[in-house]
């Protein structure tokens, strides 16, 4: 039986007792790995990978290698505005965005081809079902091995959102290849830009026609916190024959009027 301390800190290698660090947890063996991240409020969207990586695993937070950084920054970049995006780690930005993190495997490994089959098949049911339960709306899968095994395939054919839906009904979005460049890459990330800002606006655009004009505009500022347009290009999107039906010619809006 492990002993308070055990459970509770982790020992280095020299055999001093260390505090638990950002999002680390135990494993059932002992191994340190990451927890799995949920937002408050419903998880429509998780990040999903292989499994940790021990520079990430160390630090506390997912994503801290090279690559890995690289990666969830082109992500992150291609859901919100930086703005949006505060605080000094990465990951813990977007969970207060309404983003999930989680790994198919969560036993840390240096390498892809340290992570046996038998893993990857016997992880597999236990990631379906935490998503399942979740009514995750899109998986983004960085890099390609969770996102493919949820779809029950071994081979990509494309990055990108996929054609096929996971067993629950959930849309995979497999992360371009990570040595891509920017221009290379960023028609594959617009299409997720546009996934993501259909989900997270998605309870807005369900209300009801705004009564006046202070309750469209206050509209137009929600969607503004998840979209990559800016507050004219919302307006103009939203303002459509029903609401200029209702309420007349639209007015100038008040991010201009002190102009």
């Amino acid at each position: 039986m492990q002993s308070w301390y055990e459970e509770n800190y982790c020992i280095s290698e020299m055999g001093k007792i260390m505090s638990l660090i950002g999002h680390q947890e135990r494993l059932p063996d002992g191994q340190l790995t990451l927890a799995d991240l949920w937002p408050e409020e419903e998880t429509k969207i998780v990040i999903a990978g292989l499994n940790p990586a021990p520079p990430s695993v160390a630090a506390g937070h997912y994503y801290q290698g090279r690559n890995g950084k690289q990666m969830l920054s082109r992500v992150a970049s291609a859901m919100f505005k930086p703005e949006c995006l505060q605080g000094e780690h990465l990951d813990d930005a977007l969970v207060a965005m309404g983003i999930g993190f989680t790994d198919l495997v969560k036993a840390p490994t240096v390498g892809e081809k340290d992570v046996s089959e038998r893993q990857l098949v016997e992880s597999l049911p236990e990631l379906e079902q935490k998503l399942a339960e979740r009514d995750v709306r899109l998986v983004i899968s960085i890099y390609r091995h969770a996102g493919l095994r949820l779809l029950g395939r071994k081979k990509s054919k494309r990055p990108g959102l996929q054609d096929e839906l996971t067993n629950w009904g959930a849309r995979v979005f497999i992360t371009p290849n990570p040595y891509g460049s920017v221009e290379q890459t960023r028609p594959v990330y617009e299409q997720l830009g546009h996934e993501v800002y259909g989900i997270q606006t998605e309870p807005v655009f369900q209300r009801r026609l705004p009564t006046d004009w202070v309750d469209f505009y206050e509209t137009v500022y929600k969607v503004a916190r998840f979209s990559s347009m800016s507050l004219d290009e919302i307006t103009l999107s939203m303002y459509d024959d029903e609401v200029k039906a209702k309420l007349g010619a639209l007015p100038t809006p008040p991010w201009r009027l002190n102009k």
